[in-house]
């Protein structure tokens, strides 16, 4: 049997802060699934957000798990993510035929954000 990856959690400090960024970023609404999980259902990928402090689970943050998302233009991406003043933390850089970035999420977590190069760019 082959493993699938099926979903994601990430922990986070402030539940309300984080399903406002996840909405904004994702561009659609997270749906609540019990007292401490919200879902974001990403193309049929799950990504929950877990608010851990509702069941008194002690969580470290970082960049120990790294998301990332494919995106049109990952130029555009980044320039909408700094009008919000969230921090780069790996500069826009060409990697075979991509286009990646990474930044921080208000929770602390990086976030790759990535896009195919096309012969025009």
């Amino acid at each position: 049997m082959k493993p699938k990856l099926e979903s994601a959690y990430i922990a986070v400090e402030n539940i309300d802060r984080a399903i406002n960024f996840y909405e904004w970023f994702l561009e659609r609404s997270a749906t609540k699934k019990g007292e401490s999980l919200y879902l974001f259902d990403v193309d049929g990928f799950r990504l929950f957000l877990f608010d851990h402090n509702n069941e008194n689970e002690e969580v470290k943050y970082g960049d120990n798990c790294l998301l990332s998302f494919e995106v049109d233009d990952a130029r555009k991406t980044k320039e909408k993510l700094e009008d919000r003043n969230l921090k780069i933390v790996f500069p826009l850089t060409k990697i075979q035929d991509n286009l990646v970035f990474e930044f921080e999420d208000p929770e602390g977590n990086h976030i790759e954000v990535f896009s195919k190069v096309s012969a025009s760019k």
